[in-house]
């Protein structure tokens, strides 16, 4: 059996284009200006010789000798949520205009969490983003900063030292939405919720709870049902609400997701939005807009991207202060047709 094609080298290009490996690397390190050691002359040869050869730079040992690997690590909580899919693809293009390739981490589980920190002190990537509803530890992510990883996290929690963070007042404007349904004469308020693991609760359902203080009513536990991860568990959860014998009339969803599931279960109960049922979800996401009518929903008024991006790049870059710094996004009730 003959042995596959050897892959073109450094040297293989200087030969061909004349010239030394050491100029091959100036060359494909991408850097010009007017100081150039290279005339535009070798630099076009060299590339032509790249082409012809079909040469491809090994990332992995220009990583290694660099000590950096061009790469921005973003760890979400789950998969199939609108939120972070569209902060993913606004953080890669973000990240890209720098020379960065995003790379993704799923924690959705308490025992993958270890498994992640330790590639990120093996030096996954050069930063990352920690989105909100992922619990890493303090001193985990402490540990990542004398190791020039650039961390950037969105939480509202206090964060160590050297770790810049997005804050957001997504709290205020959910416990506002719920005193918006009460202040339209709502007194059976439900809530679908998220409901995370060892007995952590979902922050939404803490502002719920806020919300029904606020306006005088009291919690009734048999309105709350926890699971909307899905659009089915969300669905089927609106269902057992709607088929209570003192059904609910109005619906604080988590997200934006278990709203849009709550008002099809809604219409395959024979009732109306917002005449039989009021609806407000959390996220502001585009399906809102196709909706009949159009959801309700707690929305931030600017993208969590370019804050995380600013922030990141600022750091990767080596711009910011030694200490951590602290961004905010703010969010808002959007009325629309389902409340």
């Amino acid at each position: 059996m003959s042995e596959p094609p050897r892959a073109p080298t450094v040297a293989d290009v200087a030969r061909l284009a004349g010239v030394s490996k050491a100029t091959v690397s100036y060359v494909l390190s991408g850097r010009r200006s007017g100081s150039s050691r290279v005339s535009e002359e070798t630099r076009q040869r060299v590339l032509d010789a790249v082409r012809s050869l079909g040469y491809a730079p090994n990332q992995s040992a220009r990583a290694l000798s660099r000590r950096r690997t061009d790469r921005v690590c973003l760890v979400l909580p789950r998969l199939g949520a609108p939120y972070f899919e569209q902060l993913a693809w606004d953080l890669t293009t973000a990240v890209a205009q720098h020379g960065f390739t995003l790379v993704l981490a799923i924690a959705d589980e308490d025992d993958e969490r270890p498994a992640i920190m330790e590639q990120l002190r093996r030096r996954l990537a050069d930063g990352v983003v920690v989105a909100e509803g992922v619990h890493l530890a303090s001193d985990d992510l402490a540990a990542l900063v004398p190791l020039n990883v650039a961390v950037v996290t969105m939480t509202d929690d206090p964060v160590p030292p050297g770790i810049d963070a997005v804050r957001s007042d997504a709290s205020e404007a959910c416990r506002g939405a719920v005193q918006y349904l009460a202040s339209e004469g709502h007194r059976r308020i439900a809530f679908i919720g998220h409901f995370l693991s060892k007995g952590r609760r979902h922050r939404k359902y803490d502002d719920y709870r806020a919300g029904l203080r606020a306006s005088g009513l009291p919690l009734d536990r048999g309105l709350v049902v926890a699971g909307a991860a899905s659009r089915a568990e969300a669905y089927r959860n609106a269902q057992k609400l709607l088929a209570q014998p003192h059904r609910p009339s109005a619906v604080f969803a988590a997200s934006d997701i278990a709203a849009v599931s709550t008002m099809w279960a809604a219409r395959d109960a024979g009732l109306r939005v917002p005449d039989d049922l009021a609806v407000v979800g959390v996220g502001d996401i585009p399906e809102d807009l196709v909706m009949n009518p159009q959801l309700t929903t707690v929305g931030p008024t600017s993208a969590a991207a370019a804050l995380v991006a600013d922030l990141l790049i600022s750091r990767l870059t080596g711009e910011a202060p030694a200490e951590g710094r602290t961004r905010l996004q703010t969010w808002e009730l959007v009325r629309r047709g389902s409340a």
